[in-house]
């Protein structure tokens, strides 16, 4: 029989996952030790940072004051359950106001799924790749195959760029704050730092208080990380209007990848598979080295899914 700490460990991944435990839970923070990428998975390598013990009490804390019986301190389907009604929140219509005029709503379409069964990777790259196409492969093929490029090709580059359309704890588009892009567009500063979407957030709602046109510029969204600065190359009459579109519609982030492909003419080196001056008008030229490399792995890692069976493609 095992031990509780021991139990939950492995219910990861089989029976629950990070994004289906209530941020407001005390046992949620202890379970967020582990995820070192903040990308709301606990991937196995990441397991050995989460304090198992500190988790298994929580747990038996909640069975004890919600009633559970058995308070054994394992998190099981029950438990869970409980777990999940006692700390659900009702329905939000706004899950972000920025400024007097910036509002985030909760996204129309969060996911694009493929049909059919789910594709499972084995080892962390795997599983980033499969999780990208299980949620989002419908529309990448689609818009892939409408714009004469491969689908392996967008998907290695999503999964590279960012890996998740929307952050499981608060609903709202990935973003990265660039503060050197608002320096350059503002001539001013704003206090800002890394860790995680809270700070992200909390750096663009600073920035947006001082110039809030420069302030959209200056960070990347959703799957594509596209830079504020380039929604030219998307069907919307702004930097705000791309912003939310990006959070109502995954489809629209996709969209926008495709867009800044054809409209910097970036399929040529795609179809070649020339990475580094793909990436060079990509990411830009100080990082040419690390994504170049990245995107050459990620599809190494498509191609031995591929070879084992795994198909990304929508049935013609």
């Amino acid at each position: 029989m095992s031990s509780p700490a021991t139990y939950n460990r492995n219910a990861v991944g089989r029976h629950w996952h990070l994004r289906d435990i209530p941020a407001e839970w005390q046992g949620y923070a202890i379970l967020l030790q582990g995820d070192l990428d903040r990308d709301q998975i606990l991937e196995e390598g990441e397991l050995d940072d989460v304090d198992w013990i500190a988790f298994s009490e929580a747990v038996e804390d909640f069975q004890h004051l919600a009633g559970v019986d058995p308070t054994d301190g394992k998190l099981g389907p029950n438990t869970l359950k409980r777990l999940q009604g006692m700390f659900a929140l009702p329905a939000q219509d706004v899950l972000l106001k920025v400024g007097h005029d910036l509002i985030f709503k909760p996204s129309e379409t969060p996911v694009s799924e493929p049909p059919g069964p789910e594709i499972i990777g084995r080892i962390p790259e795997e599983k980033r790749i499969c999780r990208l196409w299980n949620r989002y492969g419908k529309a990448i093929d689609q818009q892939a195959r409408a714009g004469g490029l491969k689908t392996n090709s967008a998907l290695a580059v999503f999964s590279v760029e960012s890996g998740s359309a929307y952050d499981p704890a608060t609903g709202l588009l990935i973003i990265r704050y660039e503060p050197h892009i608002f320096r350059r567009r503002s001539g001013q500063e704003v206090p800002w730092k890394r860790g995680g979407q809270r700070q992200e957030w909390l750096s663009f709602s600073r920035a947006y208080d001082v110039d809030k046109e420069a302030a959209l510029s200056s960070c990347s969204y959703g799957l594509p990380q596209l830079m504020g600065f380039n929604w030219k190359v998307t069907a919307h009459a702004d930097a705000k209007d791309m912003v939310l579109a990006f959070q109502r519609s995954c489809e629209e982030q996709i969209a926008g990848f495709f867009g800044f492909v054809e409209a910097n003419h970036l399929l040529r080196f795609i179809e070649t598979q020339d990475w580094r001056t793909f990436t060079r008008h990509y990411n830009g030229a100080g990082n040419v080295d690390v994504y170049s490399a990245r995107l050459i792995r990620a599809l190494k890692v498509i191609e031995s899914l591929e070879q084992d069976g795994a198909v990304f493609a929508l049935e013609n």
